[in-house]
């Protein structure tokens, strides 16, 4: 049921440099069809001397420009955005992207339609620098088991783009981690998702996230994907005290398998069945949400430990064909296995003969 109470609303766009395209963002968050809410951007020393006239240049009285004297960087100057911020709803707007026209109303409505959620985002286009579609991000989250199983397996479930908090619980949860640089989006996510805050998304498309070289993910694509997978082992670590490192890497599919590895699979059959018990216990989740972190882990790993009962008598290396054929992520390590038997055969029959 749709609450009557009206929900205000701050929208925030974090500038540093930001041309050609912070003037396409800021216009179409003063284009919206919501008009009640107030736009806070916050300029972090731009070094180019032409943003904050331009910023300057809106003649709009529900922006708030604020400026800072020195650079804070993505998390510092996000949580300085939170001391400012006093509305029900924060709405984040990258100063190179593009609201669509109902972002706002969508996204106030989806809020008061579901109560239970902190935080949420929608679907979005990707644009290149022209602003010509490139893909399109569509997906559901059915329930809390959807938004704490891809964090332990290393993805964001999701958008940051898109993404509105409720601000009172962003606030409690502590804001933005600064020590998490690089990979701050992800990494406020998993801290939200592993104290039991809820997570939505708008099943509309409602941004314009545009894909150019300059994106941080792509600059710091190294620095990101190391700080993530720190991040994952931690949350781990909280279900797995002291014993996170190989289920870690298993569900990140950075675990090397090899011909002969039969009883390391038993043991992460065996440790994947404690974490999903931590998991029930610590989380109080429930069977649907419990279906919900099976179904997730089951699509990233495949079906490899879940029949693992019926080929478990299986001698190696035909036990680690199988888990590989019920398990297609790990393709590159059937082949391995598959190389590796046909040496071993080769050699084999080679030896035969040299005793004929």
């Amino acid at each position: 049921m749709t609450s009557h109470t009206k929900l205000s609303v701050t929208v925030l766009t974090t500038v540093y440099n930001g041309l050609p395209h912070l003037n396409e963002a800021i216009q179409s968050t003063l284009n919206q069809t919501y008009k009640d809410f107030n736009y806070l951007i916050i300029d972090d020393a731009s070094t180019d001397q032409e943003v904050v006239p331009l910023i300057q240049k809106f003649d709009d009285n529900r922006i708030n420009l604020v400026l800072n004297d020195q650079n804070l960087g993505v998390s510092d100057t996000f949580n300085k955005a939170l001391e400012i911020i006093d509305s029900d709803i924060l709405i984040r707007l990258d100063q190179d992207d593009v609201s669509l026209p109902n972002r706002i109303e969508e996204i106030v409505e989806y809020f008061k339609e579901n109560q239970q959620l902190s935080v949420i985002c929608s679907w979005e286009h990707t644009i290149d620098t022209q602003g010509k579609p490139i893909r399109d991000w569509k997906r559901n989250l059915n329930n809390y088991g959807d938004f704490i199983a891809p964090i332990l397996m290393g993805i964001c479930p999701i958008w940051h783009p898109s993404i509105a908090f409720r601000t009172k619980d962003l606030k409690n949860a502590g804001g933005f981690n600064s020590d998490y640089i690089r990979a701050e989006d992800f990494e406020v996510t998993a801290r939200l998702a592993m104290k039991g805050y809820e997570a939505g998304i708008c099943p509309k498309y409602l941004v314009l996230q545009r894909e150019h070289d300059n994106r941080q993910s792509i600059q710091f694509d190294d620095i990101q994907h190391e700080t993530t997978k720190r991040i994952q082992k931690e949350c781990i670590e909280k279900f797995m005290p002291g014993n996170a490192d190989l289920i870690s890497k298993f569900l990140l599919l950075d675990l090397q398998l090899n011909m002969f590895d039969k009883a390391l699979v038993i043991e992460l059959d065996s440790s994947m069945h404690t974490l999903k018990d931590n998991m029930r216990s610590n989380l109080n989740l429930s069977f649907n949400e419990m279906c919900s972190v099976e179904n997730n882990f089951n699509t990233r790993l495949g079906y490899g430990l879940k029949f693992i009962n019926y080929y478990k008598f299986l001698p190696n290396p035909l036990f680690m064909i199988f888990f590989y054929l019920f398990s297609p992520t790990h393709i590159k390590g059937l082949r391995n296995i598959v190389s590796s038997t046909t040496n071993y055969l080769m050699e084999l029959k080679y030896n035969l003969k040299g005793y004929k």
